[in-house]
């Protein structure tokens, strides 16, 4: 039977235990110097989601948990420090090697961690935590808002165990609720705001063991196939082997279901990786599939960001936006929300504990810094996906170019890493960057050094589907930059 929350009144009540939750609750309750404040954590979950998730952290989200006292434990149970990325263009082609510690003001490496491994060690320092209640196998069923009509601002929510077990619903009081409960967060759903997601793919997934890459701890990225392949460590075992992840991008419309999928991968996928990779992956496929029967899989989706504040809550992670996961900022924005949050309460920690600790003048700062970071790394995970996955002329035209410009300089690698790691959030540079690889596709397909490759009309055509396709991404760099100028005011 789930524990039952000690009172019926705290001064934050946050839904969802995972890493956006439990750094939350953690930077919230470091923030209270004084110890007067009281923060109830909650989670469906027992243990942990049974779906794996996001594993890989940029230097920015590392920073965060070390600040908040995660990261110590978290290496002590095997996460491991990740120097960057390299991407393939295929098996056999070019290579790009992207070096965290060649970008200034942050640190030089990121952390990965299988997801199990870093919920449970998140959880056992939370609960460590003097002030925090976590409380796990509970899930929210309500908002409670201040008139009884159901109007006004949130003053709690209605709590059940998730088995049925621990009677009637709880109603808890809360100054303040945070919904970290995941892109799918039925809190959102509860305090009204319009579902937006979109279901893009699946994200399919195998463990391997001393993986056969040229930087075994770099995140590897490897296009050509039927979708992008990203290889990254998720950990250090006691036995000193390196244990990675292996993933596969899926459309939504899977090709097979089933046992069948294991064969497609086999056929579409596999062979796109360098043969020693290639060998150990589908020896790791066809272990899964006679000892599980199935492979790991979890939905790729996007949620454009939806209001991260209201009239008594906020919202965190995941909950409030997610994108394609081939830029890995999903877990490190995360982080960032969690250390928003942190810094917003720190500047109330000497008023009385009679008084709220975040009022929406907090809420509303927390609001403007999160705004003007989400569409940034929400407008670039879509601009990355269409070249790493697109099929279409303009996104190989794109793809080419994106080699070339990096192959140009140690500043262009630098610049757009900044961007992929989240250290750089600057309108203007993402649309720099997105202009000089479209400038470099168009180049590269009327250069007459490719004439004898390239008919005329073939390189017309390129050329034709990388200026629609980067025309149609300027919808997405006008959202970033409003974001970044968007006046205060504005901000409820």
């Amino acid at each position: 039977m789930p524990e039952r929350p000690e009172l019926d009144r705290y001064d934050v009540l946050i839904v969802g235990a995972g890493l956006a939750g439990c750094a939350t609750a953690r930077a919230l309750a470091r923030a209270d110097t004084r110890g007067q404040r009281r923060i109830l954590l909650i989670d469906l979950h027992p243990d942990c989601s049974p779906r794996f998730s996001g594993e890989l952290i940029h230097p920015r989200g590392a920073a965060v948990l070390d600040e908040l006292g995660f990261y110590a434990p978290l290496r002590a149970r095997g996460a491991v420090d990740v120097d960057g990325f390299v991407v393939l263009e295929d098996a056999e082609g070019q290579h790009i090697e992207l070096d965290y510690g060649s970008i200034a003001g942050v640190r030089p490496t990121g952390v990965s961690v299988h997801h199990k491994t870093l919920v449970r060690v998140m959880r056992e320092v939370v609960r460590e935590q003097a002030g925090v209640e976590l409380r796990a196998g509970w899930r929210i069923v309500d908002v409670v808002r201040e008139h009884a009509s159901g109007r006004g601002r949130v003053v709690g929510a209605r709590i059940r165990a998730s088995d049925g077990a621990a009677g009637p619903d709880l109603e808890i009081r809360a100054d303040l609720l945070v919904a970290a409960d995941g892109k799918a967060s039925p809190t959102r759903k509860l305090l009204g705001i319009p579902d937006r997601r979109e279901t893009l793919g699946f994200t399919a997934g195998v463990e391997i063991v001393d993986a056969r890459v040229g930087h075994p701890r770099a995140a590897t990225v490897v296009l050509g196939a039927a979708g992008p392949m990203l290889c990254y460590p998720i950990e250090q075992r006691e036995d000193g082997r390196l244990c990675s992840r292996l993933t596969f991008d899926l459309p939504h419309e899977l090709p097979v279901k089933g046992p069948r999928l294991a064969e497609h991968l086999l056929r579409a996928f596999v062979p796109y990786l360098p043969l020693p990779l290639a060998r150990q992956t589908a020896a790791a496929i066809a272990r899964r599939r006679e000892t599980h029967g199935q492979l790991e899989m979890a939905p790729t989706v996007d949620l454009p960001a939806p209001p991260a504040t209201g009239e008594g809550f906020a919202l965190v992670g995941d909950a409030a936006g997610c994108s394609h996961p081939i830029t890995a900022s999903g877990m490190t924005m995360g982080l960032l929300d969690a250390s928003l949050l942190g810094r917003e309460a720190a500047r109330r920690d000497s008023i009385s504990a009679r008084e709220p600790w975040l009022t929406q003048r907090e809420l509303r700062s927390y609001r403007i810094a999160h705004d003007r970071y989400v569409p940034t790394r929400q407008a670039l995970a879509d601009a990355v996906y269409e070249a790493f996955r697109g099929e279409g002329e303009g996104a190989r035209a794109i793809r080419q170019a994106l080699f070339a410009y990096w192959n140009a300089s140690h500043h262009n690698r630098r610049r757009s890493l900044a961007l992929l790691a989240c250290a750089e959030g600057r309108p203007y540079v993402f649309l720099s960057e997105y202009i000089k690889t479209a400038r470099h596709a168009l180049h590269s397909s009327l250069a007459p050094r490719h004439a004898r490759h390239f008919p005329v009309a073939d390189r017309l055509r390129r050329m034709q589907g990388a200026v629609e396709l980067a025309s149609d991404k300027l919808g997405l760099v006008a959202s970033v930059a409003w974001a970044q100028v968007k006046p205060g005011w504005l901000v409820r």
